[in-house]
């Protein structure tokens, strides 16, 4: 009886935690994800989400460096959300939301160090920070876990599970990145090197044939047979695009060339390192634990390695863009959760309390950060996180545009003429004005428009050709960083006091 009370504690702790652990990872995910302005490649992204409403289905570009499923997924969700950019966040949060998850239900054998490495990236800001974008990586990283989990089934000899894991992790990553391939090749030493010194070779033996007679089972092969139909169903548009499978194989060039070339995002060998050193100090400490550690757990040397080589790759590759740290920081986050563990498996109770104590503090401090970043100014365009984004005053201009087209729908029978040199996100945020105009002002200005988007260097010219000038006034927009400030040229009847900042009249006013 004794024992059953005290399995039955222990039943009930674990779900107490489990509960507390998910609602955590719901706020830290899900909540206020619209307090940040509009990001360039959301726009970018929700463009193309646009086409496939208008065409179809996906056409994939090679020269684009993503694959069609994050766009499928975000094409999905706006079903419910109407076509509007939170979509992009949404996918993105849920992804980021189940790599914790996924990693707190993991393997058995090794649930201990995997619901710590589940804790390391639930309070990394960079993994929270990136988790809730409109972007691809937080998805990617999703996949790489799926797939690096398999492995761990393999060890626990459920042989299913590793074929489903590996096919739908390989599946996601090659659907979404180019950039698989560097998970592929910090992966490959990494098992060869675990391998050769910890795995025997008859129980290697055995492993293989059994993994051959697994594979033969109808659930494994049918659900790789479907894998493989979907991924070449979204590759060549469900049929319609059969070059789209044929540009998946040849993408891997162009993608190497824009690494090595940088494309305008060089960045140093050591912006991965400082990018990390200045705000992942829970997972450094977790990790440090695990290179004293490193001889006591086969795990240890494997993600050791495997994150090691994963981010000499990333720093060797000029073309850095900031939020592609989280897809080598996981792997440090699962060597600090397997590095913690060992090290709580060889403690005392009351030593295990002080190293509980010190990871409350560490986490705790983390969550400052955290809350800094992603709930009261999520646009600190000083911080590294923060990189071509749109500004707050970008955010209230979009929004008093759509709440005016939203109370009153035959605004959107208004000409735009959007003839800037660049003009995202402003196609995506107003398309659903029926006249979008991108013709130069040198050709030609459209009349009566109800906004003009004017750079400065063509102020003089566009208000030349401006007629009916008592009717407007302007005021200068700061877009995103690094860029130029753009004019913003309004019907004055209907904007008049809209903003938090005044409008200009034109000269001789």
């Amino acid at each position: 009886m004794k024992k059953n009370g005290i399995n039955s504690c222990h039943k009930s702790s674990g779900v107490i935690l489990a509960v507390l652990f998910l609602i955590v990872a719901i706020v830290l995910r899900f909540l206020m994800l619209d307090n940040k302005p509009i990001h360039f490649d959301e726009s970018i992204n929700m463009w193309f989400v646009k086409r496939i409403w208008e065409d179809g289905y996906f056409t994939y570009d090679p020269t684009n460096y993503h694959g069609p499923l994050y766009f499928y997924l975000v094409h999905f969700f706006t079903i419910f959300t109407g076509f509007d950019f939170s979509s992009t966040r949404i996918v993105a949060s849920i992804f980021s939301f189940l790599t914790v998850v996924i990693l707190w239900f993991g393997p058995k054998s090794q649930r201990g160090s995997l619901r710590l490495a589940a804790l390391f990236l639930l309070f990394s800001p960079a993994m929270g920070f990136y988790g809730r974008s409109g972007i691809h990586e937080s998805t990617f990283v999703f996949f790489q876990v799926v797939a690096i989990l398999s492995l761990h089934y393999l060890v626990e000899k459920e042989f299913k599970k590793f074929w489903w894991f590996l096919g739908g992790g390989l599946f996601g990553m090659m659907a979404l990145k180019e950039t698989f391939v560097i998970w592929g090749l910090a992966l490959l030493p990494a098992v060869i090197a675990s391998y050769f010194i910890f795995v025997d070779r008859k129980f290697a033996e055995k492993t293989i044939r059994d993994l051959k007679t697994s594979f033969k089972s109808e659930s494994v092969a049918f659900s790789l047979l479907v894998v493989i139909l979907i991924f070449v169903g979204i590759f060549t548009g469900f049929g319609r695009n059969p070059k789209g499978l044929a540009d998946f194989f040849v993408a891997l060039m162009p993608w190497l060339k824009t690494g090595v070339g940088g494309s305008g995002h060089q960045k140093s060998f050591w912006f991965w390192s400082e990018m990390i050193w200045q705000n992942e100090f829970a997972i450094l400490a977790g990790c440090v634990v695990s290179l004293v550690l490193i001889r006591k757990n086969s795990w240890l040397v494997f993600y050791s390695i495997f994150s090691i080589i994963g981010w000499l790759i990333y720093s060797l590759i000029p073309y850095k863009t900031p939020w592609c740290v989280i897809s080598l920081l996981w792997p440090f986050g699962m060597l600090a959760g397997f590095g913690v563990n060992e090290l709580v498996a060889r403690l005392k109770i009351a030593s295990r309390l002080g190293l509980g104590a010190g990871l409350c503090v560490l986490f705790s401090f983390q969550l400052l950060q955290m809350y800094r970043l992603q709930f009261r100014d999520p646009i600190d365009m000083n911080h590294q996180f923060v990189y071509v984004n749109s500004t707050y005053q970008m955010k209230e201009f979009i929004g008093k545009v759509q709440k005016l087209l939203a109370s009153n729908p035959l605004l959107r029978e208004k000409t735009l003429q959007i003839a800037t040199e660049e003009s995202w996100p402003f196609p995506i945020v107003f398309s659903k004005f029926y006249k979008l105009s991108y013709q130069k002002y040198a050709v030609k200005v459209e009349p009566e428009a109800w906004i003009y988007f004017v750079d400065v260097k063509d102020k003089s010219l566009f208000e030349s050709k401006l007629s009916n000038k008592e009717s407007y006034k302007y005021f200068e927009l700061e877009t995103r960083q690094s860029r130029a400030k753009t004019l913003i040229y309004v019907q004055a009847k209907d904007f008049e006091n809209a903003f938090s900042w005044p409008l200009l009249s034109l000269a001789g006013q």
